[in-house]
């Protein structure tokens, strides 16, 4: 082989390592999560037992009105969460070598009397207050994710569309203003998450156009999906349909965001990703919604290990992989849906779950063997 084809060779190799270790894993997405993904122990010697890949980064809360979840502990229900413990903790640093995790951060807005008051500047000061403590973690790469699942039937205050892109700006603005007046270089990076849930269609029983929230290109860094629902599946209580609105699935939504990103060349993040619908503790599938398959929590189906793992993390990880090029972040909520109360039954009226990747042995070592051989596990030094 000549020297020259010897470079070529070398050159594609490393582009080609480089592309494929190209996707971050996150963890969250509370406090309790992050630590049962490591199993920390919370004394003086910060024992860990576990040898999961280590994440870049962990997903934490807050609401923009009261900046709750952001130096103050707060539980609404779906576990504690608070970004300066998290950030602060002593058995975290240690176990990631005293490198500072990124943070995916979900910034709630929706109310819309409070929204509309964001609008006209009633929470600048609380915007700025979000931007003095983003400065204060300058080796920390924070991914905010505004006002998150816009297109969401649940989430009633983005409704109006105007409104939600006002507001998504005027963060956005006051945020960059902040950094630009203390000449303090950036360390944030603005994620626009869409839920791509084809139950969402199905309770709103149409088919909404993405674009019209979207914010504009100098407002967006990233854009964002959510992963819940397994792959290709259509929902089963309508399989007869010929109604359009029934036959998206997870990956077809994913692909439209997928899609419309490329378009407008930016990359992609799995914001939220796990396996709803299915217990990895107890090794079963239950219905999920009335919208979807079914009474929630009814219908139990026994599985095993390898049939979750080809049933919903396969055409996942198939789809990142396809996709490599595109999404560079994918954030796994790790954590017993069941016993919480936001997300268990009666009250959710949706089946979650259980997604822990602890609570099976197989499926554990199926999880460190595709995140270790292919993902990138590359944190910076400071």
């Amino acid at each position: 082989m000549s020297h020259k084809k010897k470079i070529l060779f070398i050159a594609f190799a490393l582009f080609f390592h480089l592309n494929l270790k190209a996707q971050s894993l996150f963890i969250g997405q509370d406090e309790e999560a992050i630590y049962d993904y490591f199993h920390i122990e919370k004394n003086d010697e910060c024992l860990t037992y576990r040898s999961f890949p280590l994440p870049v980064g962990l997903t934490q809360y807050i609401d923009i009105f009261t900046l709750d979840g952001l130096k103050s502990q707060t539980n609404k229900g779906a576990g504690n969460n608070c970004v300066k413990n998290v950030l602060d903790d002593v058995c975290l640093k240690r176990y990631a070598k005293n490198i500072p995790f990124d943070m995916a951060l979900g910034i709630w807005m929706n109310d819309a009397t409070n929204l509309q008051s964001l609008v006209s500047g009633a929470y600048d000061a609380k915007i700025n207050e979000l931007a003095d403590f983003l400065k204060s973690y300058p080796k920390v790469k924070f991914y905010l994710r505004i006002g998150y699942e816009f297109d969401g039937n649940w989430n009633k205050a983005y409704e109006d569309r105007r409104r939600y892109i006002v507001a998504y700006q005027r963060i956005h603005d006051i945020l960059r203003i902040n950094y630009e007046k203390s000449k303090t270089p950036r360390n944030w990076i603005s994620v626009w998450q869409a839920c791509t849930s084809p139950i969402d269609d199905i309770m709103e029983n149409k088919i909404e156009n993405i674009g019209d929230w979207y914010p504009g290109d100098k407002y967006v860094d990233f854009c964002g999906i959510s992963w819940y629902l397994a792959g290709t599946k259509l929902a089963p209580k309508y399989s007869n349909s010929t109604n359009l609105v029934y036959k998206r699935s997870q990956k077809s939504l994913a692909s439209e965001m997928l899609y419309y990103a490329i378009n407008k060349n930016k990359p992609v993040m799995i914001c939220e990703a796990a396996p709803q619908g299915y217990s990895l503790s107890g090794l079963y599938r239950k219905n999920i919604s009335p919208y979807w398959d079914g009474v929630a929590g009814e219908g139990t189906v026994k599985l095993t290990p390898l049939q979750i793992w080809n049933e919903w993390y396969k055409p996942f990880f198939e789809f990142i992989e396809k996709n490599k090029q595109t999404i560079k972040v994918v954030a796994y909520i790790n954590q017993n849906f069941d016993t919480q109360p936001m997300f268990a039954l009666p009250k959710s009226g949706t089946y979650w779950g259980d997604s822990r990747i602890q609570a099976n042995d197989k499926i554990s070592i199926w999880w460190n063997e595709m995140i270790t051989n292919t993902w990138t596990m590359e944190r910076k030094q400071p």
